[in-house]
Parts: structure tokens; C-alpha cells; sequence
């Protein structure tokens, strides 16, 4: 059985239960792993399906399934928020944030999203790790850290900041808009590819002709995230412009 038929499985489970008891959630999962059960579910009649991080925009989020006569869920009994503070002279990144949690023993899966800012971090967890993390963790590599409870509202309004620029492109194809999106040749973008490092919405896209539709998402491990905002006007050149969304952290 393949990991996606595992966790399909898994998730009938938990809407199994959810049939029984009224609301269940699964751990927090990835965006493509969310896709994959929302179109599995589609159409259930069983359960209703939603997905929540915790707050606006969060990448990371749990599935929760209730049974269509038990009511709402209770988002303050699904999720715990942290702030992780830091001396404004040290810099600690995502990744030194995450490998301080793994050092833990804590699982990828029980977490959800980190947001990393200036001196301070803020993250959404299970909520029966909330106190274990806040009274374990003291340092982030050799940075002293401190960490406490937070409410959700106190939680950032979204996950990131986009910055926006205008480009234009010979085609919609994949490896043209790798190419205007993170100034790569279009050998590099080949290579990428290729490589297998090259997402689009979610799922790896080794086909460098495959048509980009406006509002799709596409990433490169290494290089960063972008979406594709708006396909606009077409020059006399026969060239398009597009807008893209790159996602800064």
C-alpha cells in the first residue's frame, strides 16, 4: 500500500469516528496531502470536511471531520499557539527553529506553521504540546531562546508576505515560468525539473511543457515559492504578462 492509500485509510478512520462522536481531526498536514483528502472527500455525505491551521492562510492544516447533525467545532480545543523570543543581536531561521522542536523528539506532523520574524517566532501546535514545548526548550542551536503561550488571536494574520512583479513570458509553459519567476536560464530550469525539486500546486511536476494556469502555485526547493497572480494582456510580440505573487517569509 502507498503512502497516499495510507493516509486515505488513516483519514477514513478518523471520519469514522467523527460519524460516532460527533468531530475528529487528523494530525496537521501538508498542502498536498490536504488537496488529496478534500478530493477524496468531495462526496462524502457522511461528514463535513474543513480544514484549519489555527489562523488565516496557514500552509499546514488539520482536517476536521464532524458529523453533519453534531454542530461546530471548537478551534481553541484543536490547536496551541507559542511565541519563541530571541536576542535582537542573534538570528535564528525557520529551519533553527524546527530542528530545536525535532531535537525534542517532537513529530513534523504535530506542528503546523512557524512564522519567523524579527527576534521572535510564533507557532501552532497540538494542543497537548503547548506546555511540553513552552517547558523543554531553552535554546535553538546555541541561541537562547524563551518560550510561552499565546492566544490564537495573537497569532499573525497571515503565514507571509508577497511581493509582487510583473513579467512577461513566450508561453504559460512550466520551465518559461521558472524561468521569469526566479531569473533562471532556461537550461537551469531544465535541470530543476528534471531533478525532480520543482512542485506545482503541491504535487511534483517533472514535465517542463505543462501549461501554468492563473492562480496556481509553484515552488522550487532551494529557491522559494511563487503564485501566479494574474495572466494578463498578450504583447505584439506575442509575449504574456504575468503577475506573480514571490513569497517572502
Amino acid at each position: 500500500m502507498g503512502q497516499l492509500d495510507l493516509l486515505l485509510a488513516h483519514m477514513e478512520d478518523i471520519a469514522g469516528k467523527a460519524i460516532k462522536t460527533g468531530c475528529a481531526a487528523s494530525r496537521f498536514l501538508t498542502p498536498a496531502e490536504a488537496k488529496s483528502v478534500r478530493e477524496y472527500f468531495k462526496n462524502d455525505r457522511r461528514v463535513s470536511l474543513s480544514f484549519d491551521g489555527g489562523f488565516e492562510d496557514a500552509e499546514r492544516v488539520r482536517a476536521i471531520f464532524a458529523n453533519p447533525d453534531w454542530g461546530t467545532y471548537d478551534q481553541a480545543g484543536l490547536f496551541a499557539a507559542l511565541k519563541i523570543k530571541w536576542r535582537s543581536q542573534d538570528t535564528l531561521t525557520h529551519r533553527d527553529i524546527l530542528g530545536a522542536l525535532m531535537a525534542l523528539g517532537i513529530e513534523r506532523d504535530t506542528l503546523g506553521d512557524i512564522v519567523c520574524e524579527d527576534a521572535c517566532s510564533t507557532l501552532v501546535c497540538l494542543p497537548e504540546l503547548g506546555g511540553y514545548i513552552a517547558g523543554n526548550i531553552t535554546k535553538a542551536g546555541r541561541v537562547g531562546i524563551t518560550v510561552a503561550e499565546i492566544g490564537l488571536g495573537e497569532l499573525p494574520a497571515k503565514l507571509e508576505n508577497l511581493t509582487v512583479k510583473t513579467v512577461s513570458v513566450a508561453s504559460l509553459r512550466l520551465d518559461a515560468v521558472l524561468c521569469a519567476s526566479f531569473g533562471l536560464s532556461r537550461s537551469r530550469a531544465a535541470e530543476l525539473i528534471s531533478a525532480g525539486r520543482v512542485n506545482l500546486d503541491h504535487k511534483q511536476c517533472l514535465q517542463p511543457a505543462k501549461e501554468v494556469r492563473e492562480g496556481a502555485m509553484l515552488s522550487v526547493r532551494g529557491l522559494g515559492r511563487v503564485k501566479l497572480l494574474e495572466v494578463g494582456n498578450v504583447s505584439r510580440k506575442g509575449r504574456i504578462f504575468l503577475q506573480l505573487g514571490l513569497y517572502v517569509r
